[in-house]
């Protein structure tokens, strides 16, 4: 069953959370979103982002993200780190860029690893999971690790889809490299007390309508290496445990009761990128593979570069996917919104595997750039929004020499070659990370900042004041720029707004005052 709660009174609450308040000016006119693209590399520290543009390019700065007019930091701490609910609403985590950034050398490890600095010990600890962090996105909300679109009172909370299809009558989906009933996928279509529920997530992702697209990986009868299995791997109908998808809904996907169109070979896929296939009514795109699109094929412990193991040959690039969800969901005449994730981004990142990160985060940069391209030939920036962020960073990738040069940034061995990397981490990290965005309703971001890290001007040069917001600012400014939020008091844009690219006013005069509710 779903859960609905008013989307005022949703947004009314998110604007009230327990935060830095943004730094207020007067108002800006904006174009209203028509269509929003939201790119997610779940998992990708600074140094990510570098590593695929060395080896793709031999530099930085040769993305179609880098060009944004809007290039800001964003903090992701959860609201608490339980996995449960604590039924107190209070935020027990926070981020201090004065600790983040932090040179002093110190002799102690954390999570099984030597921390070398004060600054590297401190973004180890009180990191969120990819649920918190997809519900903060898709709700405005913070809450517990775990909760996807679950509040930290375990009550479902409203999402971005929803409001925008019920509400505005867009067409909504979700595209990811990694099974579709994943966490951050499932923050766009689902609401549960747990991310590992995947049987429960997967069957309201289907069948309860929201969700006019979804495209993923998380295939019953197929293995890692796009293989067909002896025997069907199911998800638990409740619960955990089992693969990711539930019998029944792959009965109801191939009987036709799920109310879903299926694709699933590549050649259907590239079908529909090409436009050489058109189809009506809902979308599930399962890709011929249990998990992940590439990173889990074998060849895991091969030594080896970047793209040099074969490769699956039976799955679409998730550039493919996103060309496909976005001609389909294009059609619409209300616009659309579309969250697309470069999932596997995130296990390689845990695996510290260098090669496969760069191939993941390379085929997540080549999608960013395809839907820019789709806007430029098929919308336009006047109607169309893209913001391109990861949920949290993941594993602390940096030079070879950075355990004992703080900070020292990703080695550029030259296009082609893996660049010079050491990781300092296995998991999730409370680093300040980077995000972009541009056209309509852009600098609606600038309205959200909630402060300044001196650390992303040294030693990431992302921009040049260092300006960050909170995750749960994309929810707000989505919901200002498609128009949902336009019976509220309007968020202020910032007094000492800083000029990112071009076409964006620089405001004088700081002061701070607390925003209406």
């Amino acid at each position: 069953m779903s859960f609905h709660i008013s989307r005022r009174a949703l947004l009314a609450a998110s604007v009230c959370v327990p935060l830095a308040a943004p730094i207020a000016a007067p108002a800006a006119t904006v174009d209203t979103a028509k269509n929003v693209i939201l790119f997610i590399s779940d998992g990708a520290s600074w140094g990510t982002w570098d590593m695929a543009s060395y080896w793709e390019y031999g530099e930085k700065g040769q993305q179609a993200y880098d060009s944004f007019d809007v290039k800001l930091g964003m903090i992701t701490t959860p609201l608490n780190t339980a996995s449960t609910p604590q039924y107190s609403g209070e935020q027990k985590v926070f981020y201090d860029p004065d600790k983040a950034w932090d040179t002093t050398p110190i002799s102690g490890s954390y999570g099984g690893r030597t921390s070398h600095f004060a600054g590297y010990d401190y973004i180890k600890r009180d990191y969120t999971d990819s649920a918190a962090a997809g519900t903060a996105l898709a709700t405005g909300e913070k809450s517990y690790n775990n909760a996807v679109d679950f509040d930290d009172f375990g009550q479902p909370l409203g999402f971005i889809t929803q409001q925008l299809k019920e509400e505005l009558g867009k067409a909504v989906g979700v595209v990811s490299s990694v099974p579709y009933s994943h966490a951050t996928p499932a923050a766009f279509g689902a609401q549960n007390i747990s991310r590992n529920s995947y049987g429960e997530i997967a069957k309201q992702m289907v069948f309860e309508g929201t969700l006019d697209l979804i495209m993923g990986g998380g295939h019953p009868l197929y293995d890692s290496n796009g293989q067909l299995r002896a025997n069907p791997y199911y998800a638990n109908e409740t619960g955990s445990g089992g693969g990711y998808t539930p019998a029944s809904v792959w009965n109801a996907l191939n009987d036709g009761s799920a109310g879903m169109s299926l694709i699933q070979t590549k050649e259907q896929f590239e079908a529909l990128a090409s436009g050489d296939l058109v189809i009506d009514g809902r979308l599930f795109g399962l890709a011929q593979v249990a998990d992940t699109l590439q990173y889990n094929r074998s060849g895991l412990n091969t030594p080896a570069n970047a793209f040099e193991v074969a490769q699956n040959t039976n799955v679409p690039t998730l550039e493919t996917m996103t060309l496909g969800a976005l001609n389909h969901l294009g059609k619409n005449d209300n616009g659309f919104f579309v969250m697309i994730e470069g999932g596997a981004v995130d296990w390689a990142a845990h695996a510290n595997h260098t090669a496969r990160i760069i191939e993941e985060q390379i085929d997540f940069n080549r999608s960013v750039a395809a839907a820019v391209e789709w806007v430029n030939t098929f919308s336009s920036w006047e109607e169309t929004l893209m913001i391109v962020l990861t949920d949290h960073g993941n594993a602390m990738p940096m030079g070879p020499n950075s355990n004992t040069i703080a900070f020292q940034p990703i080695q550029n061995n030259g296009a082609g070659n893996l660049p010079g990397v050491r990781w300092h981490y296995g998991t999730h990290t409370n680093e300040n990370t980077l995000m972009w965005a541009h056209g309509a309703g852009a600098d609606l971001f600038l309205s959200q900042i909630i402060g300044t890290d001196p650390g992303l001007v040294q030693f990431t040069g992302h921009n040049d004041t260092g300006a960050y917001i909170d995750n749960t600012g994309v929810y707000r400014v989505i919901a200002q720029a498609t128009g949902l939020g336009q019976d509220l008091a309007p968020v202020p844009l910032p007094a000492g707004a800083w000029l990112f690219g071009s076409g964006l006013l620089l405001l004088a005069g700081l002061r701070r005052r607390a925003r209406a509710a």
